[in-house]
């Protein structure tokens, strides 16, 4: 999907969750079922995550949540490295850079 025009790409995610979220909405409970549909389908639901939320929500936070999963244009993979290069540049004050499970974090501060 990154690859799709940007002002196509809501229009085929709906399609999508049109597809996909009556099965998911049927398949909540039945975990097995459930399970593989995940592997199958590329939209992001919460029925088993939060089942309060009314079906207009969960139809609309499913078309979002899917939009920005599959069209993530904004996140770049970058190497500790980069990162720390890139803050370098900017003159920072206290930088701290480590990887861990979540990726890499770096913290500093804008100089005195």
């Amino acid at each position: 999907m990154k690859r799709v025009k940007p002002n196509v790409t809501l229009s085929v995610v709906e399609r999508m969750v049109n597809i996909f979220l009556p099965w998911h909405r049927r398949f909540r409970n039945f975990y097995p079922a459930w399970f593989l549909l995940c592997r199958i389908s590329p939209i992001v639901t919460f029925y088993r995550l939060i089942p309060e939320l009314s079906e207009p929500l969960q139809r609309e936070w499913a078309t979002l949540d899917s939009h920005d999963s599959l069209t993530d244009w904004f996140k770049h993979l970058r190497t500790a490295e980069q990162i720390e290069t890139c803050l370098r540049g900017l003159n920072v004050a206290g930088l701290h850079i480590t990887e861990n499970g979540n990726g890499i974090e770096a913290r500093c501060r804008r100089p005195a």
